[in-house]
């Protein structure tokens, strides 16, 4: 390997952003739509103690297709804010309890075009109330040069 091309691997794998994933186990499910809370386990070294306790933190995760059951086993992801306390996503089911037909985890990609399209009506919608807004301008406009040369005001309903 090339000296030039691995500084172009390491260029390429410095601009990739780092996700971070962890492991956890579900222990609510379907109890609101589209969520489950992850219970995530985490040694805590003690050192009067000398030794490492068990300790854990519950996330809230976004479960798109609502596959998960609790007593899953799965990974989550950070990704972005989809409540004031749902910050994570499942990324995927490493361990499903139970037996059963589960329906598929929504892939990134799936993800993606999803939040893409939730997003491009958003700002269309936008567009649409600035424009009505401009117009209800203008018409305020054209009614009061109207008034100011003497004419007959015929209001229009907007």
């Amino acid at each position: 390997m090339s000296l030039s091309s691995a500084i172009a691997a390491a260029a390429a794998q410095a601009t990739k952003p780092k996700i971070f994933t962890r492991v956890g186990i579900v222990v609510s499910a379907g109890l609101q739509p589209k969520m489950v809370k992850v219970r995530v386990p985490s040694p805590v070294w003690n050192s009067h103690l000398r030794k490492y306790l068990h300790w854990h933190k519950d996330h809230l995760a976004h479960d798109e297709t609502s596959a998960c059951l609790a007593g899953d086993v799965v990974r989550i992801q950070p990704y972005l804010r989809h409540s004031k306390h749902k910050k994570h996503v499942v990324y995927e089911i490493i361990s499903p309890f139970g037996t059963g037909e589960r329906k598929a985890i929504e892939t990134p990609e799936e993800r993606e075009t999803r939040w893409k399209e939730k997003r491009d009506a958003k700002l269309e919608r936008r567009e649409v109330k600035r424009k009505e807004k401009e117009e209800k301008i203008m018409a305020g406009k054209k009614r009061k040069k109207a008034v100011e040369e003497g004419e007959e005001v015929v209001k229009e309903v907007l």
